[in-house]
């Protein structure tokens, strides 16, 4: 009550949209039962905790009509700031593009009816934290980028008949932040070698151990491609890691 009394109109009315929007979601969606009594599981005010992330449901406009309470923890951003706002408005514009592809409909893709329509979401997006590496909280003008790990699935809501039009497209997804890379630390056995490589895969470094485990010399592998010793039947899989990175 205490946050909700410091709203303005205009945060009120993208709150209480979200709400209906999120009813209607609710609402249309029969893949599942739902309690009709108004009795909640006690268990379900433990599923968020128990998340690495947090749930974001979104419309096919980009609109956020969920979000979990948990946001603030990752992105250091209240939630009642973020519910209602464009999404876009948050992601990086580098991967704008790829989202407005996975939100825009795409008509006769399947043949399937909408309602039983479902696309699952794998993606990863950069979105605005106020979190410092200390912990701290800065101004929104001040915000970095967190990367998100997002999974989930795109789902479309009509109504029963089947000759009415879809009544909105909504994807849900969990939103796992990936810590940044020079605070990852890898335990590695004697069975492991770390190496190091340029953005054509070049090594620019290899550790000792690759002549124990592999038969070549450090030296003899520094500015040589990796795609010269991998099988050929996995140069697929290796670009395309390559292009996700």
């Amino acid at each position: 009550r205490r946050v909700s009394a410091d709203l303005d109109k205009a945060a009120i009315m993208r709150v209480t949209l979200s709400f209906l929007r999120m009813h209607h979601l609710r609402s249309g969606d029969t893949s599942e039962e739902h309690v009709t009594d108004g009795a909640e599981d006690t268990m379900d005010a433990f599923y968020p905790q128990a998340l690495a992330g947090f749930i974001m449901v979104m419309t096919e406009e980009g609109d956020m009509i969920y979000l979990g309470d948990s946001v603030s923890k990752h992105l250091g951003i209240p939630q009642l700031e973020l519910l209602g706002q464009s999404v876009y408005d948050f992601v990086h514009p580098c991967d704008q593009e790829e989202l407005r592809d996975l939100l825009a409909p795409r008509p006769g893709v399947s043949k399937e009816k909408p309602a039983q329509q479902h696309t699952e979401i794998n993606i990863f997006l950069r979105m605005k934290t106020t979190l410092t590496s200390r912990g701290r909280t800065v101004n929104i003008k001040s915000a970095t980028w967190k990367v998100l790990h997002c999974t989930g699935h795109m789902r479309v809501c009509c109504s029963d008949e089947d000759s009415s039009p879809p009544a909105g497209r909504f994807m849900t997804v969990l939103c796992e932040p990936i810590p940044h890379p020079s605070s990852v630390e890898f335990p590695l056995d004697r069975s492991i070698f770390l190496t190091r490589h340029s953005m054509d895969l070049c090594f620019t470094h290899c550790e000792g151990r690759v002549a124990e485990l592999v038969g070549y010399e450090p030296e003899y592998l520094i500015g040589k491609s990796a795609y010269e010793f991998h099988h050929a039947l996995d140069s697929d899989h290796v670009t395309k890691s390559l292009h996700i990175l």
